[in-house]
């Protein structure tokens, strides 16, 4: 078998096998720390090298700018030369430049203002409207609406109307569905509301005739159904599929229907963690049904965790029998490496984990709210640099970043103390419900806390070695009555 060497490493059998296999459509089912990204840049290395593709011919789809720019510079690095690497959106944005169509870029906030425009003054130009403001915000009619626009209340409607419209985008909908939904629950009346700012929303983009983020995907995807385009493409590598909606789901099919490129799609269903912006499982679930041809593959060994960690992580998050069974295994071994501290002292429990921590190790605090640092530093001064790195005034050698868990997803560091596993409504997993409203749009997830589930599992496998997990001795979370009894787990008390 060949040797493929990426970022200094050696690839093993296991990242080989897609490498040097070229099926037309594969599917790379990647453990935690299990080298994905190098195994994507070994398969780019390998088909350049053996002239199966030009560069030009390979276009590479990642999530976010920074995973692109990053996928960028390390196939640079390897490849030696420019590779296509995109993001969904810019992807479409740069067929619509090559196919010469028009267009502009809506202001990010403007939903925003569309959301804000209406409460303060459009739904004054409507009787019935107003009547069912009121009836959402559940006030009487002559309260006073300035007092109405500072409430908390109104102010959770807004995120949940935004949100709404999102995930609305993001499954393909469109206006036609929209009255589709109304007319079998027309009695709901945020639904009204929200209808009217949909409504609003696709007049204000027009009259600037703009586009927003979603649009762009639609827009593009409607354009190649409907014209032959002349697209260089002859493979796809899509990372982090999991985390595929259906609107961008349906770019890729047209993209391969109109190039018949093959298609490369990797990712992991244990660390789906987006389903509340349009995220669907269910594509990755199912990619066989789409591609009944698909070659399956299976990284399971990691490079990251320990056996003993990812062994009891493995356990935990196959509980949801809607995830695909992997053996994770590891050669690195260490006794206990998941610490349950319990505490009575929010207020000092964590200076006494980092009295624990050896000047050395480079530390993530995770939490599970942007906001849950506050309670655990009240009495623990420091100061916050860029790239969210803490500084501690007691320990000033340390070297931590704090990050919510969501951020921290492909990252890892030495040591990880995960704060807030508490069984409140902001606690881990959060007990806060889907609004009725979002599940005329949102599949429902039949396990009960699937998504927070898999999120914990991701805080988990963030670490190299240890991790610490900080629980209240009052309201420990329901995670933790699962975890407390596996062999590779230390109860720590104070």
């Amino acid at each position: 078998m060949e040797k493929i060497i990426v970022n200094n490493y050696e690839l093993d059998e296991e990242q080989l096998k897609p490498v040097l296999e070229n099926p037309k459509y594969s599917l790379i089912i990647a453990g935690a720390g299990s080298g994905k990204t190098l195994t994507l840049i070994g398969k780019i290395k390998y088909m350049l090298e053996n002239n199966f593709v030009k560069p030009e011919e390979i276009c590479t789809i990642s999530f976010t700018n920074e995973a692109t720019n990053n996928l960028r510079k390390n196939i640079l690095k390897n490849c030696q030369v420019e590779v296509p690497t995109f993001t969904f959106h810019k992807l479409a944005l740069d067929i619509l430049k090559r196919e010469k169509v028009s267009y502009k870029i809506a202001n990010p906030e403007l939903l925003q203002y569309t959301i804000d425009e209406f409460f303060q003054t459009k739904c004054f130009e409507n009787t019935f409207l107003i009547k069912k403001c009121y009836k959402v915000l559940d006030i009487p009619f002559f309260f006073s609406w300035n007092k109405v626009l500072m409430s908390p209340k109104l102010l959770a409607i807004k995120k949940q109307i935004m949100t709404f419209i999102n995930l609305f985008k993001a499954n393909g909908y469109f206006q036609n569905d929209l009255k589709t939904i109304f007319k079998k629950v027309h009695k709901e009346s945020l639904l009204y509301i929200i209808y009217a700012i949909y409504l609003l929303y696709e007049t204000n983009k027009e009259s600037e005739n703009v586009l927003d983020f979603d649009d762009i995907i639609l827009k593009t995807t409607v354009y190649l159904k409907e014209n032959q385009c002349h697209l260089p493409y002859k493979l796809l590598i899509i990372d982090e599929f999991q985390d595929t909606s259906l609107c961008r789901f349906q770019f890729i099919e047209e993209i391969i229907k109109q190039t018949d490129a093959s298609l490369c799609v990797v990712g992991d269903d244990y660390q789906s963690i987006y389903h509340f912006s349009g995220c669907d499982l269910t594509i990755f679930l199912n990619f066989a049904t789409y591609f009944p041809d698909v070659k399956i593959y299976k990284l399971e060994t990691t490079y990251r965790n320990s056996n003993e960690l990812v062994k009891t992580a493995g356990k935990f998050v196959q509980k949801n029998p809607q995830q695909v069974k992997k053996e994770l295994k590891s050669k690195k071994h260490l006794m206990k490496p998941i610490k349950l501290v319990y505490y009575k002292n929010v207020e000092t429990i964590l200076e006494k984990v980092l009295q624990k921590i050896p000047e050395d190790k480079e530390i993530f605090i995770l939490g599970r709210n942007h906001f849950d640092l506050k309670k655990y530093t009240k009495n623990l001064h420091y100061k916050q640099k860029e790239n969210n790195e803490i500084v501690f005034y007691k320990f000033p050698h340390h070297k931590v970043r704090f990050l919510t868990v969501h951020a921290s997803k492909g990252l890892e560091n030495d040591i990880v103390i995960l704060l807030n596993l508490e069984n409140t409504l902001y606690g881990f997993p959060s007990l806060q419900k889907d609004e009725k409203i979002l599940s005329l749009i949102k599949k429902e997830q039949p396990y009960p806390f699937e998504e927070e589930r898999r999120l914990f599992y991701v805080g988990l496998t963030r670490t190299k070695s240890i991790i610490y997990v900080l629980i209240p001795q009052y309201a420990p979370s329901c995670f933790i009555k699962e975890l407390k009894r596996d062999e590779n787990v230390e109860i720590i008390r104070y």
